[in-house]
């Protein structure tokens, strides 16, 4: 009578096999992550030269407003180079045998899942912190300097006494500025709202700006000065002298004065009751969720059929993942109307994917 062999239930940490598999899968999730990393600074630095040609960016913090962004954006990276990586990792030792082979040499069937899930921990940590901490940072700091951009737009890169075209309907001239961006000698003209023939021309000893309280710029002061309205060829001006003069100007369709929920603090979001603020709560936490599932469904959904090719699985797991993130996004939109209780969150989008990626294995 034959003896039966057991395979071993629990895998072997720190065994051959092991190593090699995890070496196999860090690896390729690395590369991913790298050529989308790439892909990701390309796409920024071309949105950013045009914000710096545009006068939203000083031009020296370029480099640190791509940081700044792709700092925001990892917690995309992760999960799809994450999923792709396993993928890409799993599916060659499949397609090479070297699985199976495993398997015949005793190999747990929890090995693979043991070494993807080292590399789960340590992207589910990083998309953690870029979640909770250095995102929110990031993003306070890139709105500081795009309104430091936009306070100092309408001056930078002019020199005195040359006129300057705010806008299709002002133009402004000043003789001095001096180190605290006050400008002197102040000359300033534009076109009436409502009356396109009629302009108003405002000469002051000195102007300044005045900032919104979200940091955009909300008006330009003029002091000690006259104010000349009328239309250009006719005698029926009006004049008068003014102490203080405020002009104001349209802010930049960008601005608001509304607090933005991705700049607030944990334990803000955590406390508010406003819909926007707890939306952004559950959606920091669903970026490390889909992590973690992803990290742990990506090692069934990338075995291999016999004679499957290589790849075979890869636009199976990116459909996947496609479907996944699209339906975050429309439950945090509905969860910002109301339309969904505060106790499901965005939860119910991971248990939805989660029985479908279930139906999925059931199938195969």
């Amino acid at each position: 009578m034959a003896e039966s062999v057991s395979l071993p239930v629990w895998p072997r940490v720190g065994g051959i096999l092991f190593r090699h598999i995890l070496r196999e899968v860090l690896l390729a999730c690395v590369g991913v992550a790298l050529v989308l990393l790439v892909l990701l600074v390309t796409n920024q630095l071309a949105f950013m030269l045009g914000r710096v040609a545009a006068g939203q960016v000083p031009g020296p913090l370029l480099l640190e407003m791509v940081g700044l962004a792709v700092v925001q954006n990892c917690s995309v990276i992760l999960p799809i180079s994450l999923l792709l990586g396993i993928t890409l990792a799993l599916g060659r030792l499949y397609h090479d045998s070297e699985m199976a082979a495993a398997q015949a040499c005793g190999m747990s069937p929890l090995t693979p899942f043991a070494a993807a899930g080292v590399v789960t921990v340590l992207a589910s940590l990083a998309a953690a912190y870029i979640a909770f901490e250095a995102g929110p940072e990031g993003a306070r700091r890139s709105f500081d300097i795009r309104a430091e951009g936009l306070r100092t737009a309408l001056v930078r890169g002019l020199a005195p006494g040359q006129f300057r075209s705010l806008d299709d309907r002002a133009v402004l001239y000043f003789r001095e500025l001096d180190a605290q961006g006050t400008l002197h000698e102040v000359f300033f003209q534009r076109r009436l709202p409502g009356d396109e023939a009629a302009v108003e021309i405002i000469v002051a000893d000195k102007a300044h700006y005045q900032l919104a309280a979200d940091g955009s710029l909300a008006a330009v002061v003029l002091e000690q000065g006259s104010r000349y309205e009328g239309i250009p060829g006719q005698g029926a001006w009006r004049t008068m002298q003014f102490r203080e003069q405020t002009v104001p100007v349209p802010p930049p369709p960008e601005s608001s004065s509304a607090p933005r929920p991705d700049m607030q603090s944990t334990a803000t979001l955590r406390n508010s009751a406003d819909a926007r603020f707890r939306g952004e709560f559950h959606w920091r936490i669903a970026t490390v969720v889909i992590t973690v599932l992803l990290g742990l469904l990506a090692v069934p959904l990338s075995r291999l059929q016999p004679r499957q090719g290589r790849y075979g699985r890869i636009i199976h797991v990116v459909l996947f993942y496609a479907v996944y993130v699209n339906l975050l996004i429309w439950g945090r939109g509905l969860f910002d109307k109301g339309g969904v209780p505060d106790w499901a969150g965005l939860w119910w989008v991971h248990a939805v994917m989660l029985v479908l990626a279930l139906l999925m294995l059931r199938r195969r």
